[in-house]
């Protein structure tokens, strides 16, 4: 089983289609277990392998894979088409690179989450301590990077002159949110 597990997520990984379908054929073909083992597998290699090359990838592998059982000797057509799907992608494995640095790094004691002054927004406490209400929200907290050109913001300037009149004259205090969850968690925006 290790050395089909490896011939499938190599082979995914070079694009050499036909031995990872022999591969997740054997898989698929040996026990409803191992089967189960071959779509986990697959899901971790949309993500770990394929990557940015398909983003869709693991969305679409759990859809075939939900689907499996569609049609009579649909499952296996499901599985092949998913592995075919993922060694015939682009691939992209720096999600992963990013995620083994992330844990190496704060497990070295090397990196630690910096709170830049931006964070601190209406939806904190501390923004809150600090008298940042939703104007400042819109002007900084909810600012983007890679922005569609076409971008309309006519809405977002409306916003800010609203909320500079509320908060002239009601203060900048959250009001309750009709986003919040049913739970009463706070939207953090």
């Amino acid at each position: 089983m290790d050395d089909l597990v490896s011939v499938l997520q190599k082979d995914i990984r070079r694009g050499r289609v036909d031995n990872a379908v022999l591969a997740a054929y054997e898989m698929f073909t040996t026990s409803p277990d191992v089967a189960q083992h071959l779509w986990r597998r697959l899901r971790i290699i949309a993500v770990e392998d394929v990557g940015m090359g398909l983003p869709l990838g693991p969305l679409l592998v759990d859809v075939l894979h939900r689907n499996s059982d569609a049609t009579r000797g649909g499952d296996w057509m499901m599985a092949c088409h998913a592995v075919r799907l993922l060694a015939s992608a682009p691939k992209d494995r720096t999600g992963s690179e990013h995620a083994d640095w992330v844990a190496t790094k704060v497990a070295l004691g090397e990196a630690l989450v910096e709170v830049p002054d931006y964070a601190h927004c209406v939806h904190t406490r501390a923004g809150q301590e600090l008298g940042r209400g939703l104007v400042q929200w819109w002007e900084n907290g909810a600012l983007v990077r890679d922005e569609l050109p076409s971008a309309d913001h006519r809405y977002r300037e409306e916003l800010i002159e609203i909320h500079r009149r509320d908060e002239a004259e009601n203060g900048t205090a959250p009001r309750p949110s009709r986003w919040a969850s049913a739970t009463g968690t706070p939207d953090h925006g």
